[in-house]
């Protein structure tokens, strides 16, 4: 990335950017110290992160000439204090005090004079636990690449005592090893695909724009064509609100795997429903389908270079009166019909699709348009599959959870992003606590709601979990197969 132009995409999260509108993305592990760990353990796990190497993209900062395109430069001269932090909880911290200072350090933007990432080690967890949170710009990563880079820095062994944070871990590694060189980048066919991109992009959007005006007809659903809600109500950005629930991924498989459908699929339903049911208990009764923006990855399969990499499809999330199963058979029709329209689009052309969408509305927000026009949707969500089914340690601390903490884009106040890891699906939902005061009652009904479409579609009833459940050891946990209801709001002021 050293002396290259920032791309458009990575640059419009630059461009974006306020203090009241950061635009970072986040993760918080949370890890079972291993049996007899020293006093020093955490202490020394601190300062092997500090010791440690630093790669691309995590050495660069942005740098904005005054004549010129911006550019990624090297930083010569870390700071690792900076981005490597150590403090500690009340002992005994629970997942309540844990999450209120993620939130009060998700909430403050990144110095752009120094690379755009901090770690830090967070002890006094409950239960001999621990946690590890991370933020990065999302000029620096998309969710595959971060995830990537992130449970690349793990190891699938208890016994491996090796440290690799993910700031170290190189994706490319491998490959470089068995190559003499860098391939040499051809400038005239880049700017080809460039051009070919955007003329497929403007096509497209003509498209979605004849579909608007019921010039023509397809079933796939077009941005702004969404009902409004409270989560479309103007952002405060002073205040944000979260909260985190887990699901078992073998469950949700089990439910995909008998309705022919994607786990994706389901988490979109059961999703819809919990919004549906929450606005419902605010007085609300939308008279037509909540519209979800999902994030999609375009990246060519082994393509772990850092840099975003994404575009969005529209997906309705089932009529208002749906019962669970029509519901889940909605958001399958519509999900097929949202990616049968892009299909056949170059990835530059889904990317400059995205710029134009994520640009388009940031315009219209700051001008105070979004409060007058059809919003483009009511919740973003994002689904980042993970490594595998196999347990993740660090140094010998098992994770036994990874809340992705994402970002707010202008216009929704509300994000769900789920990120999977061993047999848990782990969801992290951020919101404006003045449109959803009460954000840990979605998290809820996400469970609720997904017991229900369990029920329904497999015919089994189990036994709803305690909430002293979640205190047990996770390997009994994990024999049960108990869901993990508890979710964490906080509503602190972020300034």
């Amino acid at each position: 990335m050293s002396n290259k132009t920032i791309p458009p995409l990575d640059l419009m999260f630059f461009l974006t950017e306020s203090p009241e509108s950061p635009k970072h993305v986040g993760a918080v592990q949370v890890f079972e110290l291993p049996p007899n760990a020293p006093d020093n353990y955490l202490r020394d796990l601190v300062a092997t992160f500090k010791s440690a190497p630093v790669v691309s993209p995590f050495n660069y900062h942005p740098y904005f000439p005054r004549v010129g395109m911006p550019q990624w430069q090297v930083d010569q001269d870390m700071e690792m204090d900076y981005h490597v932090r150590h403090s500690a909880l009340p002992k005994p911290g629970d997942n309540q005090q844990l999450m209120q200072v993620v939130q009060r350090l998700h909430g403050s933007m990144l110095d752009r004079k120094r690379p755009g990432w901090i770690c830090q080690v967070i002890e006094g967890l409950e239960d001999n636990r621990f946690a590890v949170y991370t933020k990065i710009h999302h000029a620096y990563i998309d969710g595959m690449s971060g995830v990537k880079r992130m449970y690349g820095s793990l190891s699938t062994s208890q016994k491996e005592k090796k440290i690799v944070p993910t700031w170290s871990f190189n994706p490319d590694e491998k490959t470089e090893k068995k190559s003499t060189g860098r391939r040499k980048s051809d400038p005239a066919a880049k700017l080809t695909k460039q051009f070919k991109g955007i003329a497929g992009a403007y096509q497209f959007l003509g498209k979605m724009s004849l579909q608007l005006l019921k010039l023509r007809d397809s079933k796939a659903q077009v941005p702004f064509n969404a009902t409004r809600t409270r989560m479309n109500r103007p952002i405060e950005w002073d205040t944000r609100s979260t909260a985190v629930c887990s699901l078992p991924l073998d469950r949700v498989k089990a439910v995909g795997k008998t309705r022919s459908c994607t786990v994706n699929e389901v988490v979109l339903a059961v999703i819809g429903a919990a919004l549906q049911d929450y606005l419902e208990e605010h007085h609300e009764s939308p008279s037509s389908p909540l519209v979800a923006m999902c994030p999609m990855s375009v990246r060519a399969q082994g393509d772990d270079t850092a840099s975003t990499q994404v575009s969005a499809v529209h997906v309705r999330l089932g009529e208002p009166g749906a019962d669970i199963i029509q519901r889940l058979d909605q958001v399958v029709d519509s999900s097929h019909a949202s990616k049968d329209e892009v299909e056949g689009l170059t990835p530059e052309a889904m990317i400059d699709y995205g710029v134009v969408i994520f640009g388009l509305w940031e315009v219209l927000s700051r001008t105070g348009l979004d409060q007058i026009i059809t919003p483009s949707y009511n919740v973003l969500i994002s689904n980042v599959p993970g490594p595998g089914e196999e347990d993740m340690y660090l140094c010998g601390s098992r994770m036994v959870a990874s809340y992705p903490i994402s970002t707010l884009l202008p216009g929704v106040n509300l994000n769900a992003t789920v990120l999977s890891h061993g047999n848990s699906l782990d969801f992290g939902l951020l919101g404006d606590r003045h449109a959803l005061p009460d954000l840990e009652v979605v998290a809820q009904r996400m469970v609720v709601r997904f017991e229900e479409l369990e029920r329904t579609v497999l015919g089994k009833k189990r036994p709803a979990t305690k909430a002293k459940a979640a205190r047990k050891k996770p390997a009994a946990r994990r024999k049960q197969g108990a869901i993990k209801p508890k979710s964490t709001a906080t509503r602190k002021k972020t300034r």
